[in-house]
């Protein structure tokens, strides 16, 4: 029995000797294949420079071909129902950066040529509709997000819980489908880093030209998308690639007449609306012209309750006598802006109630709806009440004029801390 077992110890021993080309156990009881250096890792494959296979890797492999091929294949005898080719698991235990798995195609020399994924996710042919070529898990009551993209970073914090985030631009060649939120002019958004403040025509720009006038400069056109840039061939490599073929929503947008406003016009009224791209276009935030649209059509309806008042009561002249719209001086009811606006105590609101008006009030309201207070106007002729916030919280406020029932006009007030 010795005897068998000491031919047995030759035997690998021999095997050993005579593979040292292929395969070296070194003395410090790492195992190298197919390597000229002395592996630091447990095991090292491949590779020709002392880096390769350096402390900490219990495996590494270097290879000027292919690298690793996994193939899974097959179910029988397995019990689980996840089949993974590759399985990563990384344990938190500490402050550090730790990664499932990480790949990384990258090279510090700026070329023109080759094509590069960090990480290449395919799949399909499964159950319609449970297809992931990437597939991102949020996990755990803990900010961040499934999926995070940034533009040379690696360690960027995450205010909440999304599915997506990224920091830098996103571009899209179809379209985006769901609610789309910007965030709101509120305190609590812009944190104290400027006040909120009423749309004006003092409060938007340098003159004095009200929302309505400033849009009614703008010039609208209509226009057709060009066909996509073909992939870019590099002839020196004989690098080329086909080109993608177009989705559905790209081939619809490439038929259909598109409509905009000229940016260059725009940029001339409403600078803070455009952008350039990276691609040296000028591209407009049409979200944020919403609010200028309701500003214009506030200061429309302004003018309409106005001609609407002028035609109600008797228009008269000072002197006494009736007149018209040609008239030289017409007491009609008009209401101003209060003043100072925003305010913390007291603000004053003018106002002009003709002689004919039998009752007037007027109403401050929430952005609710809600009324809060209301004041009998007793004076006629130009006069003003004081307001004053009280217990209000900060906050905007709507103030109404009423003279006979029929509201005259609307404006907001802003009370600060």
């Amino acid at each position: 029995m010795l005897m068998k077992k000491l031919i047995a110890l030759v035997s690998v021993v021999f095997a050993i000797t005579n593979m040292s080309a292929q395969l070296k156990v070194h003395s410090n009881g790492n195992v190298g294949i197919q390597s000229s250096v002395v592996a630091q890792s447990a095991l090292l494959v491949g590779g020709d420079q002392s880096v390769t296979g350096s402390g900490g890797w219990k495996a590494a492999f270097r290879s000027n071909d292919q690298g690793v091929y996994v193939k899974r294949n097959g179910t029988t005898g397995v019990t689980i129902n996840d089949l993974m080719a590759i399985y990563g698991e990384n344990v938190i235990d500490g402050m550090k950066f730790y990664m499932g798995v990480k790949g990384r195609a990258y090279t510090s020399n700026s070329l023109s040529r080759g094509r590069a994924w960090g990480v290449f996710g395919e799949s399909g042919n499964s159950t319609s509709g449970y297809n992931y070529a990437v597939f991102g898990n949020l996990r755990g009551s803990q900010n961040g997000a499934a999926v995070v993209g940034v533009l040379d970073n690696i360690d960027l914090n995450v205010p909440g819980r999304y599915a997506g985030y990224f920091q830098g631009d996103v571009r899209t060649t179809g379209n985006f489908y769901g609610t789309v939120l910007t965030p709101s002019a509120s305190r609590s958004a812009l944190m104290g880093r400027s006040a909120v403040v009423p749309l004006s025509a003092e409060s938007d720009g340098e003159n004095s030209m009200s929302v309505g006038e400033k849009l009614s400069q703008l010039t609208a056109v209509q226009y057709n998308l060009s066909e996509p840039q073909a992939a870019q061939a590099f002839a020196a490599s004989g690098d080329t690639v086909a080109a993608a073929p177009c989705s559905v929503t790209d081939i619809q947008a490439l038929e259909k007449t598109h409509y905009g406003l000229d940016a260059e016009v725009l940029k001339e009224v409403y600078p803070d609306l455009v952008y350039e791209s990276q691609e040296g276009d000028l591209c407009i935030n049409y979200t944020e012209m919403i609010p200028l649209l309701v500003q214009s059509v506030n200061e429309l309806r302004a003018q309409v309750v106005s001609l609407q008042g002028t035609q109600t009561y008797n228009v008269r002249a000072r002197n006494g006598s009736e007149t018209g719209v040609g008239g030289n001086v017409l007491d009609v009811p008009t209401l101003e802006q209060n003043d100072p606006n925003p305010f913390m105590q007291t603000t004053v609101v003018r106002y002009t109630l003709p002689e004919s008006v039998r009752s007037a009030f007027l109403y401050i309201y929430d952005l609710n709806g809600t009324q809060i207070d209301q004041k009998m106007l007793q004076s006629r002729g130009k006069s003003s009440v004081t307001l004053e916030a009280g217990s209000l919280a900060p906050g905007m406020y709507l103030y109404a004029l009423v003279a006979d029932g029929k509201v005259i006009d609307t404006k907001r007030m802003i009370i600060t801390q």
